[in-house]
């Protein structure tokens, strides 16, 4: 959170070495290394164009003294922290009342981020009940929440209905998914060069996330996938098993979880001379005045 550009960790940093007047302490008690403490003082300071502490003591006699400016801010800021943790528990407590949350995700979501993210809503509201909807694409899980049959979706990026907005989670490249018995997939990466003769299994142009940036790629590494792409599939579930049947080879993200799949491998993609197209994992909602909860929730994400 910002306040005319201030943000709340810093006024935390100084609220506790105003308190302690001794940044090494303030810094453990904080959890933070002690030059990170001080540049995020000294960007305070620069965000309010004064000093909040004489800094001619502490070069000179290696006190920490405040000034008359840095005490005066003192009980501002603690104020604000004050008025900042009162609205978190405003939240929870209005956000309480509502007991159930229907959570989509797509198939092949990693289970540790999908676990993470449950556990840290349950930490935070822990009276509250998460129905998970496993959903076959990312795409499902956006027509889920416009539909209404969910109300937070764990999808991918772009959004494609307008009544939507995301707050991203995680990032990642491509991979390759690869039959076991592939000569390829006993590498621990896969040259992009390497696939230049493969046949291809895609998820079909109008669903899928990254297709263009996909060709795209390709062509700078000197190949097509025009007319080697075999078929096309609406599923990540179907594109797993046809990779496993031998049909042909997969792009798929890099944080997709292939490993309970027989007989497929993921293999991460080596891209030399150009950029891997970069894949975004969000957290969705509807945008038009989401509940006190689903904002709580969205800010933990």
């Amino acid at each position: 959170m910002e306040i005319c550009g201030m943000e709340l960790r810093q006024l935390r940093y100084f609220v506790e070495v105003a308190s302690a007047l001794h940044y090494g302490r303030a810094a453990e008690k904080l959890c933070v290394s002690q030059p990170a403490l001080s540049q995020q003082i000294q960007l305070l300071e620069s965000e309010l164009g004064v000093e909040l502490f004489d800094h001619q003591q502490r070069t000179r006699q290696r006190r920490v003294v405040l000034t008359e400016a840095g005490s005066a801010f003192l009980a501002e800021a603690q104020q604000l922290l004050h008025l900042s943790r009162q609205a978190v528990e405003n939240v929870r407590r209005v956000g309480s009342q509502q007991k159930t949350v229907e959570l989509g995700y797509y198939q092949l979501l990693r289970p540790d981020r999908l676990v993470g993210i449950v556990q840290r809503f349950n930490q935070s509201f822990p009276d509250v009940q998460f129905h998970l909807h496993e959903l076959p694409t990312f795409r499902a899980v956006q027509e889920a929440l416009v539909a209404g049959r969910i109300e937070l979706g764990l999808t991918m990026l772009p959004l494609l209905h307008p009544e939507l907005a995301a707050r991203p989670f995680g990032q990642g490249g491509l991979a390759v998914a690869l039959p076991a018995a592939h000569p390829l997939a006993g590498l621990p990466e896969v040259p992009l060069e390497a696939l230049a003769h493969e046949k291809w299994v895609e998820i079909s142009r109008p669903l899928h996330p990254v297709y263009e940036e996909i060709e795209h790629l390709c062509q700078q590494a000197g190949f097509s996938r025009r007319g080697a792409i075999v078929q096309e599939v609406s599923s990540l579930e179907l594109l797993s098993n046809l990779v496993r049947l031998g049909l042909g080879v997969a792009f798929v993200p890099s944080f997709f979880d292939l490993s309970t799949v027989p007989g497929v491998v993921a293999r991460p993609l080596r891209v030399v001379g150009s950029e891997n197209v970069l894949l975004t994992q969000c957290v969705a909602y509807l945008a038009e005045r989401p509940a006190p909860l689903l904002q709580a929730l969205v800010a933990l994400v």
